[in-house]
């Protein structure tokens, strides 16, 4: 159909017309007259007035007006009493148009349309504009889809509203978390600053760490009374993240000396010099703890014996320590109360000063004190082989004109030592205390193959090396056979060889028996007792075997035809004697090589003790004793066996 306002098509289901927008009343249909003039493109120059009142004698009957000027209908109006719409004189119209305007009637009140006056009053026109709903809601849903991605965005992308996730508890950045704690622990709100911000902390994990955030951290747990959560968050800052951080080290030190741990606090000054290079920890802990102990000693080198002497400039007590790398101050040292001695040697002294529980920085020193040796001594007879007995005598070293040229010595090499002694030997065995002394006369040498060997010991105590010289004389007493373990056996007994059951055969089994342990057997000897002595059993692993044999009457007869009752000369001939004198301590000694010695010893009681031991090839070694009493006669022979 078409519509009876502008003339555009419909269709039979649509209720409103698709070009002006005004509802369609199907039961009308435009007249001949005005659906050829709309076709046609013709349109009156006056408005056209449709009738809509309703059947005659009833009100509210009312006309459409049609605006030629804009095309449209506008409001409706009123009809007066003829039923007649009135036309306003048609003015100019600014719209431009393509076809006469036209008064279009509508087909049911085509023939009733008059023109009349228009009312005095003036009328405004209002255009009607019909809304399409469709297009508002799409329209409407579009927006909303758009705002909806840019909160998302908005709330996703930027730092802002990533705080805004925070505070809605929900997933943000680990930054956002920070700030927002931080937020809260400048209002007071403590707890829940450290609850963001242990978030924040594990949501970073170990990849990325910021020392001033977990800073916050550690404020924040001192803030809540967590001090000791706060001191072992600041520990892992300058332990395992940031040595050089100086912040965690003043947070520790302000809480130790809070928490009165002066001394831990002053070692963790020394560390945080040493990590951050500042000077105010050094300062700070040195006006801290007491000052180090002075000593009057300088280390260093010396060729002389010493004292040190140490003192406290505060008064305080001092612990020292002397060669113990290991040992801790003060808990290991030892109080200083006098001068301390250095003998020759090299000491470390540490010490330090103690105020209650602050202990001072230690002092340290090292010194070295070693005196000058002596040269080697010389002898007065050269090397050689002699014929006639020969005497000796012993002068002070002197350095050749070669070794003075390369020597440091300060004494002229021309110079002879002074407050030497000499000790020397020429029974075999090396010069050292328990050896003769030189007097300064000339003594001889004995017959046969000789060595003499001496050293030099200055008054500080310091040895020479040895000077060794050999000479054999073709003149003098014979010195003799050195005890033998196979041409010396007792009354036909052999020790480690004579069983206990041929012994016991011939002697008995004694008076009893005891268990002792003798040097080089693994497991208890019998040792069995008789009236004349005692005897010993080892056990070997053929058995049990005499391993030792002591008397003190004549049953038995010793080697060499002595025995009991037998003088210090007798014994001494009847073995090898190089002819040494005795040495300062009265001891003498008669022989020594490589597989024997004999020698004299002085005992506490007066008495002597002659002891003769020979070695075998596998490393066995057998022993004679004499043992003479103050008058030097033998009153007990002890032969032992050692394996």
């Amino acid at each position: 159909m078409l519509c009876p306002h502008c003339g555009s098509y419909a269709g039979e289901n649509d209720i409103l017309c698709p070009g002006c927008g005004a509802l369609l009343d199907k039961g009308k249909q435009l007249g001949e007259g005005g659906v050829r003039s709309i076709r046609q493109g013709r349109k009156g120059s006056k408005a056209t007035v449709q009738d809509t009142r309703p059947a005659a004698g009833k009100r509210g009957a009312s006309r459409i007006y049609v605006d030629p000027a804009v095309g449209q209908n506008t409001r409706e109006i009123p009809m007066y009493g003829d039923g007649v719409a009135y036309q306003a004189p048609s003015q100019p119209s600014e719209a431009t148009f393509d076809r006469p305007r036209r008064m279009v009637y509508s087909e049911t009140a085509r023939e009733q349309t008059v023109n009349v006056r228009a009312p005095r009053r003036r009328l405004h026109h209002v255009t009607k504009h019909m809304v399409n709903w469709s297009h508002v809601m799409i329209a409407a849903s579009v927006a909303v889809v758009l705002l909806g991605i840019g909160g998302f965005l908005y709330l996703r992308n930027t730092h802002d509203g990533q705080k805004i996730m925070v505070r809605l508890g929900q997933a943000s950045t680990a930054a956002a978390r920070w700030q927002v704690g931080e937020e809260a622990l400048d209002t007071g709100a403590i707890d829940q600053a450290i609850t963001l911000f242990e978030q924040a902390r594990e949501q970073e994990g170990q990849e990325s760490v910021d020392v001033d955030n977990l800073l916050l951290l550690g404020s924040a747990y001192e803030a809540a009374g967590r001090v000791a959560e706060a001191e072992a968050l600041y520990t892992d800052i300058y332990t395992n993240i940031t040595p050089s951080a100086p912040d965690a080290y003043r947070a520790v030190i302000r809480i130790m000396l809070a928490d009165g741990r002066r001394p831990q606090a002053a070692e963790l000054m020394s560390l945080a010099y040493e990590k951050t290079g500042l000077a105010t920890f050094r300062n700070q802990r040195t006006e801290l703890l007491p000052i180090a102990p002075v000593s009057d000693l300088m280390a260093g080198y010396y060729e002389q014996k010493k004292t040190v002497t140490l003192s406290s400039p505060q008064g305080y007590d001092i612990y020292y320590i002397i060669n113990s790398p290991d040992g801790v101050l003060p808990q290991d040292g030892e109080r200083y109360t006098e001068p301390l001695f250095l003998d020759e040697g090299t000491w470390e002294l540490r010490a330090v000063c103690v105020s209650g529980d602050l202990v001072s920085d230690q002092l340290a020193v090292t010194y070295s004190v070693y005196m000058p040796s002596p040269l080697a001594p010389r002898s007065s007879l050269a090397p050689g082989t002699y014929k006639q007995r020969q005497r000796i005598w012993i002068k002070p070293g002197k350095l050749s004109d070669e070794a003075a040229a390369k020597s440091t010595r300060t004494a002229p090499e021309t110079e002879e030592e002074k407050d030497l002694t000499f000790y020397y030997t020429i029974d075999g065995s090396q010069p050292d205390a328990d050896s003769p002394v030189y007097t300064g006369e000339p003594f001889y040498l004995p017959s046969g193959s000789v060595k003499l060997r001496i050293i030099a010991v200055n008054g500080y105590g310091k040895p020479s090396n040895t000077t060794e010289v050999s000479y054999k004389i073709g003149a003098g007493k014979n010195p003799g056979k050195a005890y033998s373990v196979t041409e010396d056996a007792v009354n036909g007994l052999t020790l480690n060889i004579t069983t206990r059951e041929e012994f016991q055969n011939v002697y008995g089994q004694g008076d009893g028996v005891e268990e002792v342990y003798l040097q080089g057997y693994a497991e208890a000897c019998q040792k069995y007792s008789y009236p004349w002595g005692y005897a010993v059993m080892g056990k070997i692993h053929t058995g049990w075997v005499l391993a030792e044999l002591c008397f003190t009457d004549t049953t038995f007869k010793a080697p060499r035809s002595t025995g009991i009752g037998s003088s210090e000369e007798s014994i001494v001939n009847a073995f090898r004697d190089m002819g040494q004198l005795e040495s300062p301590s009265g001891n003498r000694g008669l022989y020594e090589y490589e597989k024997g010695k004999g020698k004299i010893y002085v005992q506490e009681d007066g008495g002597k003790l002659i002891r003769y031991t020979a070695e075998t090839a596998d490393g066995h070694i057998w022993q004679l004793d004499y043992r003479l009493n103050s008058a030097g006669v033998a009153v007990s022979i002890d032969m032992l066996y050692i394996p």
